[in-house]
């Protein structure tokens, strides 16, 4: 099997795990705990903290190491927290737990990156890219149905057991590749000092990055907190307008389908489109989406709940690629020796919207009613896509008026 081939296997595999333990995270409390809505909350805060406050320090770490070793540690410890979310008594145990599972997720993510990078050619990485998106998104769909379905004849908890055999799966897949792998160790990796002025040291290598990958990073921030605005109030404005769960589950569907779409889209038409451009164009349809989100909602027009699945597709799509060029454009430009560190300073910030957004979205809803929250998404996601493309065509403009030497 190809390595390739492996890596998108574990990939998959990871995904089903990640959604399984996402939707069993915000479920499980309620059904077994009765866990009130502050204490949700905190549950969020617990999953997410971790990589708000380490992330750039462990990013820094896994620079300075072994990726091999970091890459199996972090599959590691995702399974014995899995197992002990299977297993934890009450709900502090619980909460504990949430946060060492935020901790597995920081050793992980930006190790199977790196390892990503390494391994994964550049002409190949689109098509890589895609045929992870699409399990990811199919995981989406598929791990809340199977989770629903195999309740009927067991605890929800112990699902949880179900989402550590998913990742204990990829451990043959991982020492393969990792086998197959040679990587260069940086001695100086465990000693505090050069650790510490390396971390340091951050906004001089930020400063240094190319300027695709410094815009592209403001672009999805901006992405990032857009959606935190309106996206967690999405249930309870459906409630608002009288309709019933069943369509919120229509429209988280609805999302899915057109990210999955977009992956292959990408994959057998797009392939050729530069991922610059192709970025440009998401954050185009993503904002045409919300914009028309906004209409609807503010305008209260007729019909709008069978809109709603429809808008949603075209904003998973979009959204989908957004992601799959970003991917890209940080595999391609990053330097591989701050790869780790870059991508977890990102998803740092990154956290701090999501943590930020559902907060300003329910100032906006107190301030200026339900439709707030859509419309200044719709004008963030607008400025955020107009400035895309200006400063795209600006270069554009400006590497054809550069005479070639």
């Amino acid at each position: 099997m190809r390595t390739s081939s492996k890596l998108i296997y574990v990939q998959a595999l990871s995904s089903l795990s990640l959604w399984l333990d996402i939707f069993l995270i915000f479920t499980v409390p309620v059904y077994l705990w009765h866990a009130s809505p502050s204490s949700i909350a905190f549950l969020a805060f617990c999953l997410g903290a971790p990589m708000l406050f380490l992330g750039p320090i462990v990013g820094t770490l896994i620079d300075r190491h072994d990726v091999r070793k970091t890459l199996l540690f972090g599959a590691l410890l995702r399974v014995l927290s899995t197992v002990a979310l299977a297993v934890s008594p009450d709900l502090q145990s619980f909460l504990f737990f949430v946060l060492f599972k935020g901790v597995s997720n920081l050793f992980y993510f930006p190790s199977i990156t790196m390892m990503v990078r390494q391994l994964i050619l550049a002409e190949e990485r689109k098509s890589f890219f895609s045929h992870v998106s699409v399990f990811d998104q199919s995981s989406k769909i598929f791990a809340p149905l199977l989770a629903g379905v195999l309740t009927a004849v067991l605890s929800p908890k112990d699902l949880f057991f179900l989402s550590a055999a998913a990742i204990a799966l990829t451990f043959p897949l991982l020492r393969s590749i990792c086998l197959g792998f040679r990587t260069q160790i940086n001695d100086s990796s465990t000693k505090t000092l050069p650790l510490y002025r390396d971390i340091t040291r951050g906004l001089s290598i930020f400063n240094a990055l190319p300027f695709q990958l410094r815009i592209g990073f403001l672009y999805s921030l901006l992405t990032s907190l857009a959606l935190g605005i309106y996206d967690p109030h999405l249930a309870s404005f459906l409630a608002y307008e009288g309709l019933p769960p069943v369509n919120f589950s229509v429209i988280v569907s609805a999302t899915a389908g057109g990210a999955i779409c977009a992956a292959l889209l990408v994959k057998f038409k797009l392939s050729n489109i530069d991922e610059i451009l192709l970025r440009s164009h998401a954050l185009f349809i993503f904002s045409a989406a919300l914009i028309l989100t906004a209409i609807l909602v503010f305008f209260q027009v007729p019909g709008r709940a069978y809109l709603y699945p429809l808008v949603w597709f075209v904003n998973g799509f979009s959204y989908e690629i957004l992601i799959i060029s970003s991917n890209i454009i940080l595999q391609q430009l990053c330097p591989s020796d701050n790869i780790g560190r870059v991508s977890m300073s990102f998803r740092s910030i990154q956290m701090l919207c999501v943590i930020i957004g559902p907060s300003l979205g329910t100032m906006l809803i107190i301030a200026g009613g339900r439709p707030a929250p859509f419309v200044v998404a719709a004008c963030m996601a607008f400025l955020t896509a107009s400035v895309s493309i200006a400063v795209y065509l600006y270069l554009y403009k400006k590497q054809a008026r550069t005479p070639v030497s």
